[in-house]
């Protein structure tokens, strides 16, 4: 009884680590989501010309924000894939399998149900 009840802590333990190590990650995600915002937000202002009237601005070359919008982007989309772990993406196919499941069971027992009203 007491090798159970150890293993079972253990069990909750480790539970308790991954969710707290996930926590941190997604609090990771965040924050990198935050700066993303931030830093492009100035960025933008700051290439239109808002701080100095574009004495300097207007030296940056036109594709300069879009590169850094696009690039910073797509990491911020890696980030979330990678604390996410493609779950989103395994749960919606999850969902489908389990819909589809209803679905060819409903239909079997339709056909069953007709098959048995004959008889």
């Amino acid at each position: 009884m007491g090798i159970k009840n150890t293993k079972v802590m253990n069990e909750q333990e480790s539970s308790f680590e991954r969710a707290q190590k996930h926590v941190q990650d997604l609090k990771g995600w965040y924050n990198h989501l935050l700066v993303y915002v931030v830093v492009n937000s100035a960025y933008l202002l700051f290439y239109f010309g808002l701080f100095d009237r574009g004495a300097i601005s207007s030296y940056i070359p036109w594709w300069s924000p879009v590169i850094m919008l696009v690039a910073w982007g797509i990491s911020v989309g890696i980030h979330f894939i990678v604390v996410n772990k493609g779950n989103f993406i395994n749960r919606s196919y999850k969902n489908w399998e389990n819909r589809k499941i209803k679905e060819f069971l409903e239909r079997e027992e339709a056909k069953q149900a007709d098959i048995n009203k004959w008889e």
